[in-house]
């Protein structure tokens, strides 16, 4: 029996479907083909398709998503929709079907890969390392501080409002690790789901400056429903404002907001009372429970060199680190490399023997998080995932590649 992989063709999505279906239970033949053939991030020629004997045994999209890390935009290659017939199960086959498709999306150009895990332990053994966390928050409306800059913001329902609103993502996301570049077909998801509803502030300029994308969750029974905030982005401090009053406004229909925050936004800070509902946690002595954590993109570099090249560090940075990558799936990966961190930038070279204030020794996986920003250099070392032959070091490369902490709004 020999095992090939391959791009698919676009006459076979029903038969792919029909495979994934066996994946994805009680989802229709016809939604499965969709998925497959009409999603806002790639279509039939994304489908990596694995088979058996010319029989698909197993397929996964490798979506083609642009991702910001630092101010740039990383080609990615978003990995979904994993699939393995019922009948080749507990063979290895994801594994194999994953580490080619790695492969592949590195030679279209692809310099890293991001995807939401099935099971964090498979992934990680693949290569990818978690990168992303949020703060959510379950708390009445009353508890968000009013503010009068809440008189700036109206629902966005008129098409000019809906370009207003893409305007403030894009000039927004510029500042964040993790976000995606969206196209019109992701806007339109975002935007048309049905339960969904979009506000957008204005300052008193009358530019937009901030928006939310908020979700009525009446699929559940009445006295567990809820106000569910699905984004948020602001430029400015009052945009801030102007959405946090406005959410608070709404407690006359709603009981409970659910708040996802950035690790680093402070909204507990922001709030009156950051508990979470009585027997929703588990208490620490005096301790209350005030957010649970929320974890779920990982990331993946899949061309070393280039991915570094590519990647911004401190201006003032001026260090030289030698870099010992493991990679099991892209050997090209493997090996020394020299990384001049300077004047913003990262020179890339191969070498084993040219001079280096520090050598760091790292699996592909730490590696991966330290360059989007999950995982400090010396974070990575405490932890025993990289090791450094000058820890006095670790300060400085630090500060050269500090970044803010990656999270992503889509799912893919």
């Amino acid at each position: 029996m020999s095992e090939t992989f391959r791009v698919a063709d676009a006459g076979e999505i029903p038969e792919l479907a029909r495979l994934v279906g066996h994946s994805f239970v009680g989802r229709s033949q016809e939604r499965l083909e969709e998925a497959l053939a009409k999603g806002p991030y790639g279509r039939a020629e994304t489908l990596w398709v694995g088979e058996e004997d010319d029989l698909p045994t197993s397929v996964c999209h490798l979506l083609r998503l642009v991702q910001w890390v630092g101010g740039v935009q990383i080609p990615t290659m978003g990995l979904a929709m994993v699939a393995v017939s019922p009948t080749h199960r507990r063979r290895g086959v994801a594994r194999r079907l994953v580490a080619s498709g790695l492969r592949h999306a590195r030679e279209r150009g692809d310099l890293a890969s991001a995807l939401y895990p099935f099971r964090i332990s498979f992934y990680e053994g693949l290569g990818y390392g978690l990168a992303g966390e949020a703060h959510q928050y379950r708390l009445p409306p009353e508890a968000l501080p009013d503010a009068p800059e809440r008189v700036g913001v109206r629902l966005a329902e008129s098409a000019a409002d809906r370009r207003a609103l893409r305007d403030v993502y894009d000039r927004w996301v510029q500042g964040e690790n993790g976000q995606l570049d969206r196209d019109d077909g992701e806007w339109s998801k975002v935007l048309e789901e049905e339960g969904r509803a979009a506000a957008l502030y204005r300052g008193e300029s009358g530019e937009p400056e901030g928006y939310a994308i908020i979700r009525y969750r009446v699929d559940l029974p009445p006295a567990e429903r809820f106000l569910e905030v699905e984004e948020r982005a602001w430029l400015t401090p009052a945009a801030r404002r102007g959405i946090y009053a406005w959410l608070g406004s709404l407690g006359d229909q709603w009981r409970q907001i659910a708040y996802r925050a950035h690790p680093d936004e402070g909204f507990g800070d922001a709030v009156r009372e950051p508990r979470l509902p009585p027997g929703s946690a588990p208490g620490w002595g005096l301790w209350f429970p005030s957010a649970t954590l929320l974890a779920g993109p990982m990331f993946r570099l899949l061309d070393v060199p280039a991915a570094w090249a590519a990647r911004r560090v401190a201006e003032d940075a001026a260090l030289t680190i030698s870099l010992e990558v493991s990679d099991e799936q892209i050997p090209e990966n493997n090996g020394a490399w020299r990384l001049r961190l300077e004047q913003g930038r990262v020179e890339v070279v191969r070498s084993a023997t040219q001079p280096a204030d520090a050598t760091l020794r790292t699996p592909v996986r730490s590696l991966s998080r330290i360059y989007i920003g999950a995982l400090t250099p010396s974070a990575a070392v405490e932890a025993g995932a990289a090791e450094i032959d000058r820890a006095d070091v670790l300060p400085r490369l630090d500060a050269a590649l500090r970044l803010r902490r990656p999270w992503t709004f889509d799912r893919f």
